[in-house]
């Protein structure tokens, strides 16, 4: 699917659209041909990303919903096709997340980050087929996580969720094949994003705040990748170096990244800074009631340019440089060759 010209601007519904990630994404659609669909939970931060959408030059239109309510998602999407038009792309981005031990997060919020972080994708994913599946055309792209790659200490809720969302898009992926539905289905799976996620996460931590692990990159690189999956109808696209080197590390040396995440992981999640401890209010279990920035409080290290992003808008690039590695590996076992 390509951008379109203004004449005929394609619809785009996102969830979690009100901050971070979405709210980022739902800018560089509309500023790229698209008009978009907010869905979010708080009114504040809907007219915050709905005023960015509108300056961008998109038409938009704002609707109120927790993902986690079918009913009330239902509600969101049909709103925004009266005022928009046919949805055309559906990104699931809403997410929360609960910052603790396993034995310190309680049942409520275990349930809580599942029912929004998976079950939220699994609600949106339905809702955008019920329109899709009837055109036999659209786009849904479901977000990730690199931790959806290798899952990490005192993020178990939200690890989990991450896997359950990538094992249902393969399933639900694989039926769509199987029906030779023209609906496509992709992940996206971003890599630590300065975003306030981490501000409006919960925490049971003993000491500090929530903060991503090093290396952190700027939203604007994971909105890239979405618009790259949604226009290219990419099955998968994974963000940054950290994803990448998190699955294959995981796939590789298990034992070994078991060990050094018990040993460093917990400490490189949690912060100290003054600027985040005064940024944080936890949303886990209500909206906030002022609007949310695309930024996080750590912009001043995060990265603003990623390689690993150019090899994936260039697939026969990337595909070249693995089979030259590969040459390499095999040259260095074959050795010198022999004198006669």
């Amino acid at each position: 699917m390509s951008d379109r010209p203004a004449a005929s601007r394609p619809v785009l519904a996102i969830t979690g659209g009100s901050s971070g990630i979405g709210r980022c994404t739902a800018a560089l659609f509309a500023q790229r041909g698209w008009d978009v669909g907010l869905i979010a939970r708080g009114e504040a931060g809907l007219e915050a990303a709905l005023a960015d959408v509108r300056r961008a030059g998109g038409k938009g239109c704002a609707a109120a919903a927790d993902v986690s309510d079918a009913a009330a998602l239902e509600r969101a999407a049909t709103e925004i096709e009266a005022k928009l038009g046919p949805i055309q792309a559906w990104v699931n981005d809403a997410g929360v997340s609960a910052y603790g031990r396993f034995m310190d997060l309680s049942e409520e919020d275990y349930l809580r980050v599942t029912q929004v972080t998976y079950l939220g994708v699994v609600n949106g994913t339905r809702v955008a087929l019920r329109r899709m599946q009837p055109r036999n055309r659209g786009t849904i792209v479901n977000i990730g996580s690199a931790v959806a790659m290798r899952a990490v200490p005192l993020q178990s809720a939200y690890s989990a969720a991450k896997y359950a969302v990538a094992g249902f898009t393969e399933a639900v992926r694989a039926e769509l094949l199987h029906d030779n539905s023209a609906v496509h289905l992709g992940i996206v799976h971003p890599p630590s994003t300065n975003t306030p996620f981490f501000n409006h996460a919960a925490s049971r931590l003993k000491d500090g705040v929530p903060r991503p692990p090093p290396p952190v990159y700027e939203p604007e690189i994971v909105a890239e990748a979405i618009h790259l999956a949604v226009t290219s109808r990419r099955r998968e696209v994974k963000v940054g170096g950290q994803t990448v080197a998190f699955g294959l590390a995981n796939t590789v040396m298990p034992g070994v990244l078991d060990w050094a995440l018990g040993r460093f992981g917990p400490e490189m999640q949690v912060s100290h800074s003054a600027q985040a401890k005064d940024q944080r209010e936890e949303t886990l279990f209500r909206p906030s009631a002022t609007p949310s920035p695309v930024h996080g409080a750590f912009g001043q290290e995060a990265l603003r340019h990623s390689p690993q992003m150019a090899l994936n808008r260039s697939p026969g690039l990337a595909t070249m440089l693995l089979g030259l590695g590969a040459l390499g590996v095999l040259a260095c076992f074959a050795g010198p060759p022999r004198r006669r």
